[in-house]
């Protein structure tokens, strides 16, 4: 989890020699009165400065210029054997590297002992998932009505987004020339200027169709863009204002925190739902790594036990 950068016991320096208690206390007093934290950080920071400190002792250290790398990478696999979890363990390295630049600013050390310590993986956490029918009130729920067809318009954009799964980014510098309508095919310049191929399907292309038949001509500014989607002023659609489009369908739909990369975690999420394959899903994502795309994988397993203990006659959990 931990590597010792110093490969080989760590390096000590000629650094002045104190107390550890002396210095705990003094770091206490700084952030008590220097940092302006509220006071359940400093209760926190308190509890874990104390705990490393406990560590040390019963390792028969006291003086604080004693403690390399090795000391500190040895506290935190030893909190790994207790069984924390890598966010407790990365929330007390994270104190004890403020404890040590505490005492470089006090010049009580000279370097700095927590540099190369690597921080523990923290697990990626499940993204946020709407379901089917959840897209389907968004994207229905659009008023075509509105002035100047931008109805149309974000009707076309929420279909875009659902069906190719392209980041924000991807979705405002998409241009004509990238729509293969007669292959069903859209091409996306991802991060890096990666180019790829992702499928798109025909509902989208429909309203795409639409909106650049009858809407987009009547918002073209006299400045040209190859841009599809434009604003009510014949502007380049903005990350701000795709997001705003996406708020806004969404909460009239009575969902609340959809952002536009929400579209890309259902994209992904369904389509393994419905049994596509890791590799197809990570091409279409533009993902370089396929640890990326497994996330959703749990996502789909965590949907499968959910339909389990939802349809299954025995599927309930003991309350």
């Amino acid at each position: 989890m931990v590597a010792d950068p110093t490969g080989s016991g760590g390096r000590r320096s000629s650094r002045r020699s104190t107390e550890i208690e002396p210095c705990v206390d003094g770091f206490l007093d700084w952030i008590l009165t220097e940092r302006g934290l509220a006071e359940n950080t400093i209760i926190a920071y308190q509890r874990d400065i104390e705990v490393f400190a406990e560590y040390l002792r019963e390792k028969g250290f006291s003086i604080i210029s004693e403690i390399t790398s090795t000391q500190i990478v040895s506290f935190l696999r030893n909190l790994t054997h207790l069984g924390l979890s890598a966010k407790s363990i990365a929330r007390k390295l994270t104190t004890i590297r403020i404890f040590f630049r505490y005492l470089l600013l006090e010049s009580i050390l000279e370097e700095d002992p927590t540099e190369g310590v690597e921080m523990p993986k923290l697990p990626k956490p499940l993204p946020d998932i709407i379901s089917v029918e959840q897209v389907s009130r968004i994207i229905d729920g659009v008023d075509l009505t509105l002035a100047k067809g931008l109805g149309i318009r974000d009707r076309a954009i929420l279909e875009t987004l659902y069906a190719t799964g392209a980041r924000e980014s991807e979705v405002i510098n998409m241009k004509k020339q990238d729509i293969y309508e007669d292959i069903g095919f859209v091409r996306i310049f991802g991060k890096g200027s990666k180019e790829r191929l992702v499928p798109i399907n025909r509902t989208a292309l429909h309203w795409i169709s639409r909106y650049m038949r009858d809407v987009r001509p009547g918002l073209m500014s006299k400045r040209i863009t190859p841009v599809i989607f434009l604003t009510n002023r014949g502007n380049p659609l903005s990350r701000m204002g795709l997001y705003n489009i996406v708020r806004r369908w969404s909460e009239k739909a009575g969902l609340e925190n959809v952002h536009p990369h929400t579209f890309r975690h259902a994209f992904a999420t369904h389509l393994v739902e419905g049994g596509a394959g890791l590799r197809a899903v990570q091409e279409m994502l533009g993902h370089a790594d396929i640890s990326s795309t497994q996330i959703y994988t749990n996502v789909s397993r965590k949907y499968l036990h959910d339909a389990y203990e939802k349809f299954h006659p025995r599927g309930a959990r003991i309350n």
